[in-house]
């Protein structure tokens, strides 16, 4: 997506969307916080990566965005814990069944929100996070191969 014109929304520049870009920033982030033991901002940015990754999927199957990249679908416009399930109902219908097959299995983000980025660090342990670092390594995997096997 780069090259595409920026936008002015409220007199701020916003930028297109660039999912892959997005999923592959978080992921690094969120490691080097994780790594720092930084855990609940690294707790968030695994679950954007996760959430862009599943959003450059769709996208490459057919998943119908704006000038700006932005979904015009509004469930797909979801956050990574309800967007799980959009996720898997998508490629159903749109030829994403070797993607479901190596999705994480179960709801791994059923438990994680974008409003506990309000919440206090204490509320994030090794353990509550694993998880979800564990889903956005499998997702980063799973573009990968994907990419490599030309599936998009």
């Amino acid at each position: 997506m780069c090259g595409l014109p920026i936008y002015f929304c409220r007199g701020l520049v916003i930028h297109p969307a660039d999912f892959t870009d997005a999923h592959e920033r978080h992921w690094e982030d969120a490691e080097c916080l994780f790594d720092a033991h930084r855990l609940a901002n690294a707790d968030q940015l695994y679950g954007f990566s996760a959430e862009c990754g599943l959003k450059a999927v769709m996208q490459s199957l057919g998943m119908q965005t704006d000038q700006q990249g932005k979904p015009t679908d509004r469930a797909h416009q979801e956050h990574v814990d309800k967007l799980w399930k959009v996720f898997e109902g998508f490629m159903q219908g749109n030829g994403g069944r070797w993607f479901l097959g190596v999705l994480p299995p179960g709801k791994p983000f059923s438990n994680w929100s974008l409003h506990n980025r309000y919440a206090h660090g204490q509320h994030f342990s090794t353990g509550y996070v694993t998880p979800h670092r564990d889903a956005a390594r499998d997702i980063c995997g799973m573009i990968r191969q994907a990419k490599q096997d030309g599936r998009i």
